[in-house]
């Protein structure tokens, strides 16, 4: 095994004992992180605030296919794919704002020889640069989803009609028809005080190789992107997600913490941080 190999290896084991036994920074200086990123020219603020719009297709007929759901990201990057199997209490889940791909990204995906993509809407977008996406992922719908959302009326989210079309494509216009899409806000706005670090793709990429940063966000990256490790609530294995790095070095990407099941360090281009977040204080 190479010394490369080795290190990932040893990073990743130092990142597994801390998630089980240890506080969720321990062992790096916030500011020695703030620093170093600071020296990579990234910008650095306290925290952010949001108050999300989702919408949600939960198909309660449990004799349903399962599917496979590809979170496609709007640069052209499958975050995450998993089987999904309709139930009550289990759904899909999208953004509230209209999100869009570049057609020569999206081509992979909607040239497929079985039938394209559905999470891609290309039928109505013939002119134009851009298809209409629905980046969907999977959610339980649970107490704790009840107690932090509240359901809104659906003509004011500008993403529904995208997302009945995509969801229609996936499942059928009658199943979508018997179990409509249902939109939801968050009830209260949310601050979440982490550190938040912005910048262009190729300084984002320059500044995760410290293998003390790397230690600090719980990740493990090399050239090609990096993987982010979580432990969910009430688990004792790690899990890990997958985040490539994009083409255009100038991209403007986010780096920060996500709250939820499990805590865990992800990336969007800021674009997309900004449809629904605002950022803290800048450092």
């Amino acid at each position: 095994m190479g010394s490369c190999g080795l290190k990932n290896i040893m990073i990743w084991i130092r990142i597994w004992i801390r998630l089980l036994c240890g506080p969720k920074r321990a062992g790096v200086s916030r500011q020695l992180v703030i620093e170093g990123a600071q020296r990579k020219k990234l910008e650095v603020y306290q925290g952010y605030t949001e108050q999300p719009v989702r919408c949600i297709c939960e198909i309660e007929d449990e004799d349903a296919e399962a599917k496979t759901v590809e979170t496609i990201m709007p640069h052209g990057h499958v975050e995450m794919e998993s089987k999904f199997k309709p139930r009550k209490g289990r759904a899909l889940v999208t953004f509230g704002r209209s999100q869009y791909i570049r057609k020569d990204l999206a081509r992979r995906f909607v040239l497929r020889p079985d039938g394209g993509c559905p999470f891609i809407h290309d039928e109505s977008a013939v002119d134009g640069e851009v298809y209409p996406l629905a980046q969907t992922w999977t959610v339980n719908l649970n107490k704790r989803f009840y107690e932090t959302f509240e359901q809104i009326d659906e003509s004011t989210v500008d993403g529904l009609r995208t997302f009945k079309e995509c969801m229609t494509k996936l499942f059928s216009s009658s199943e979508v028809d018997k179990y409509p899409i249902r939109c939801y806000k968050m009830r209260r706005g949310q601050v979440n005080p982490e550190l938040v670090f912005v910048g262009p793709r190729d300084l984002m990429a320059v500044f995760l190789q410290d293998s003390d940063v790397q230690t600090y966000f719980s990740i493990s990256a090399n050239r090609h992107g990096f993987k982010s490790w979580s432990i969910p609530k009430g688990k004792w294995f790690p899990r890990a997600k997958s985040f490539l790095w994009g083409s255009v070095m100038d991209d403007q990407v986010v780096l920060f913490t996500r709250e939820g099941n499990s805590s865990m360090t992800v990336m969007v281009s800021k674009e997309q941080f900004l449809r629904e977040k605002q950022f803290g204080e800048k450092l």
